[in-house]
This record gives C-alpha cells, sequence and structure tokens, in this order.
C-alpha cells in the first residue's frame, strides 16, 4: 500500500505507540537493559512445539515471541536473564508468562507460558549468514538463515517488505517460523532503514531492483545449498516482488494481502470497504467516489495540485454524517486538509503503477494470500484480477482466510464496532511453508484455496 501506517477511525482502531526521546548521562544509566539479540532464532519444545524469538525495532528492551498457531507475546526485560510478558484479558491469543536464559552461549532457554509448566525449549541448528551487497550505489544489509536439516536442497524466498520504515533483518517472525519448516529466507533492511544505506522511498522501481539485488545475493551465498528461489511480498511488497522476480528471473512468487490495481485504485477501494462497513449504501458510494477520484488527482500530482477541486466538491456534502468517515489511504487526510502529511507517509509512490502488466508478463507459479475482511487492501478487486490472469493459463493458487484483517491477523469485533487483533490466522504460515516445499497442503489449509472457476 502507499502507506499502511495506522489511521483510527470509529470502525479502524489500531495502535499507536509514541516514543519520548531525552538525552543525557543520567537518563542513560536508567534505561531498561536491552533484550539480547543472541536470543533472535527458532526453537522447539520436548512435544515438538515451535516458536520464534525475534527483535522489536524501536523497542530493544523487548522480545517478539510467536507460534505456528499464530499466537504472539511480547517479552519484556525483568532483569539479567529473565523477559516477562503481561497478560491481555481481550486478547486470548495473546501469549504471555516467563523466559529465562543462561547467556548467549547457551542452546536452550525455559519458557513458561501462562496456565503452564515452565519447559526447556532447544534453539534450532540454523545458519545465519551475514551481509552487505550493493544495489546500484546502495549498500544493503541482508542475512540468509538456512535449515540445517538434511535431504534435498530447501527452497529459498527473498522477503519484500511492506511500506513499514523499521529494521527486517533478526525482526521477521516468519523467516525463522519458515525456516522450521525447511524453507530458507533471506532478509534485508530497505534503503535507508537499519542497517542499509540510502534514502528510505516508496519508489516501487527502484524498491523492485534492491529485491532483484538482493536474490542475486540469497543465491551467491546459498550456492550449492539452496533449491528454486522466489520472492515473497506482502502488503505493498505486492506491487514490488512481481516487478522484482520479473528482473531477477525468480522460480516463485509469494504475495500476502496485496493488490492488484494501481495505487489510486486501492485508495477508493478502501473507502468503499469502510463505508460499507459502517453501513452505508451504494448511494453514499457513489458520493464518495467523487471525492476520492478529485483525491487520486491530488496524489498523482505529488499532492501539489488539485486541492481546491477537492475542497469545492467537499462542500457539496457539507453535513451530511457520511463525509468525516472517510479515510483510505490518503482521501480522508487530504479533505482534513493534511496534505504534507499524506505526502510523507507515501514518499515517491508510482500513483498510476501498472502492476497487472507485470503480472501478465510472468510464467511462474504464484501463491497469493488474501484476508477476506481487509480493511486496507479489500480483498475482492484483487481476486477478480487473478481469476483471469488463470483464466490465461497463469499458474496462480489463491487462499482467503475468512475473518482477518490486513496481515492475516484474526480479530474479534468490539461493542464499539472496533475491531481488536488478536492472532495470525490459524494455518497461514504452515500454507506458506507447505506450498513454498510444494508438499501436499492440508485438510485446513485447502478449504481456504479458491478453486480456479471460482469468481
Amino acid at each position: 500500500m502507499p502507506s499502511t501506517k495506522a489511521r483510527t477511525s470509529t470502525i479502524f482502531r489500531y495502535s499507536v505507540f509514541a516514543l519520548a526521546c531525552f538525552s543525557g548521562a543520567a537518563f542513560a544509566q536508567s534505561l531498561p537493559t536491552a533484550a539480547p539479540a543472541c536470543l533472535t532464532g527458532a526453537y522447539r519444545s520436548p512435544a515438538g512445539e515451535i516458536v520464534t524469538l525475534t527483535q522489536r525495532p524501536g523497542f530493544p528492551q523487548t522480545l517478539l515471541v510467536t507460534d505456528f498457531n499464530g499466537r504472539s507475546g511480547v517479552f519484556e526485560v525483568a532483569g539479567d536473564g529473565v523477559l516477562n510478558a503481561a497478560q491481555d484479558a481481550d486478547n486470548p491469543a495473546r501469549l504471555a508468562g516467563r523466559l529465562t536464559y543462561a547467556g548467549c552461549q547457551a542452546t536452550s532457554l525455559d519458557l513458561q507460558f501462562s496456565g503452564a509448566d515452565a519447559q526447556r525449549w532447544s534453539r534450532l541448528p540454523l545458519r545465519i549468514t551475514r551481509t552487505r551487497f550493493m544495489s546500484g550505489a546502495v549498500q544493503l544489509n541482508g542475512e540468509l538463515i538456512e535449515p540445517m536439516a538434511g535431504g534435498d536442497k530447501p527452497p529459498l524466498f527473498v522477503l519484500v517488505h511492506g511500506s513499514e520504515s523499521s529494521a527486517t533483518v533478526d525482526a521477521s517472525n516468519h523467516a525463522f517460523l519458515m525456516a522450521s519448516q525447511g524453507v530458507a529466507a533471506f532478509l534485508f533492511d530497505k534503503r535507508g532503514t537499519g542497517g542499509s544505506g540510502g534514502v528510505y522511498t516508496q519508489d516501487f522501481v527502484l524498491l523492485a531492483g534492491d529485491a532483484a539485488a538482493a536474490v542475486d545475493e540469497a543465491r551467491r551465498l546459498g550456492a550449492g545449498r539452496i533449491g528454486r528461489v522466489g520472492l515473497a511480498g506482502f502488503s505493498q511488497g505486492g506491487w514490488v516482488a512481481p516487478l522484482a522476480a520479473l528482473k531477477a528471473q525468480a522460480d516463485f512468487l509469494v504475495v500476502g494481502y496485496g493488490v492488484i490495481g494501481t495505487p489510486i485504485e486501492q485508495d477508493q477501494w478502501q473507502v468503499d470497504y469502510q463505508l460499507r462497513q459502517l453501513g452505508y449504501g451504494e448511494d453514499v458510494i457513489g458520493k464518495a467516489r467523487t471525492l476520492t477520484a478529485l483525491a487520486g488527482n491530488v496524489a498523482a500530482s505529488d499532492f501539489r495540485r488539485g486541492m481546491p477541486q477537492l475542497l469545492l466538491a467537499k462542500d457539496k456534502y457539507a453535513g451530511e454524517p457520511w463525509l468525516a468517515k472517510v479515510d483510505g489511504q490518503y482521501s480522508g487526510a487530504l479533505l482534513r486538509g493534511e496534505v504534507e502529511r499524506a505526502r510523507s507517509e507515501s514518499p515517491q509512490v508510482i500513483w498510476h503503477y501498472d502492476s497487472l502488466a507485470v503480472l501478465r508478463q510472468l510464467a511462474i507459479p504464484q501463491l497469493w494470500v488474501f484476508a477476506q475482511d481487509d480493511s486496507v487492501a479489500p480483498s475482492a478487486p484483487t481476486i477478480a484480477r487473478l481469476n483471469a490472469l488463470r483464466g490465461s493459463g497463469k499458474d496462480i493458487a489463491i487462499a482467503v482466510f475468512p475473518q482477518s484483517d490486513h496481515g492475516i491477523r484474526s480479530f474479534s469485533v468490539m461493542p464499539d464496532g472496533s475491531r481488536k487483533y488478536l492472532a495470525y490466522a490459524a494455518g497461514y504460515d504452515r500454507l506458506l511453508a507447505d506450498w513454498m516445499r510444494q508438499k501436499p497442503l492440508s485438510p485446513e489449509v485447502q478449504e481456504r484455496m479458491l478453486a480456479p472457476t471460482a469468481r
């Protein structure tokens, strides 16, 4: 998406974290101990369950613990060798408990989840190779994660970022979950983030060049050990990964909760969806589209032209209750006069980017995974276009997870209509791993797959 940053509305409430910045030696001495980066990885319980520990960019005192059931918890340093996670009474899927470890050289740690006894979890043997590589004149920071189990050469995917401006290396729970299932992953920090050089951007063509360079680096580092190499793009990465796959001659493509359409179309689809969820009918949707069309003209000019026409059209609907509910990627911000905010959230976006033209050129297997109730990138228009591509002979698998929102996150609806996000949908990570390994899909996952004739 141009930007999938959190937005607040009557229906769609996201968590907003405020960070206060201070300076001075006295304050520095009072900072909590940072969670050790050496714990990052995947761990197995005596019963064979898997959890991953990953870094949280911007939160150095915490680790994110995630399991294959989609549950996660934030564990914060409580003392030397101890991290605790608070219970969330409104989220039964939140992992809480206590983590203890005996130093970075240890090959295991103790985890005690709420309501269960403590268990010793063993670190999975993964080959992790740090690297720095070039994309044009920009040096990027990368990491290759490989399973060490014997057998066939594992497939490898290069992770293509969404619109986030945070580091990815050491922070992808999905990469470690995939590695625990025999799939190698190559991560890299997007330009201008983490340990990478350059300036942060959302220029899809430039980012596709970076991802293609990452494929080259992954092939170089894993030569002789890895098998098929593909790309997996999520959210905004769904625009970037197909072009990178074309550039790098990849073997497969995975897209999660992405869009086939222009970024301008995506804003309109999002506004349509949000208004329908609020109970408004097609008469209101039609009125709103006159505004999103004009807002799209403003976006396409890099937010420099067209505001007078948009505000004039807005005045026509002054006093109508739906007007204040218009949100989307940028339309709501523009209607509120927040032009600079809209521009800053979508730097260098190619607003009329033709993603469908790229997909028509791809002749590799593809997996597209959608949230049925995606409030950011509504799935129906993209699924319709994928079905048309399948009708032309493209090898495309489509999975849809019901009762899930952007990120394939399950949710419950609160009394005020807002969404409480719970966990990743059950079966999501196993679907990705099994499809990449070309293994038969479980019956549970097969229920999520759309037949080629589905419309």
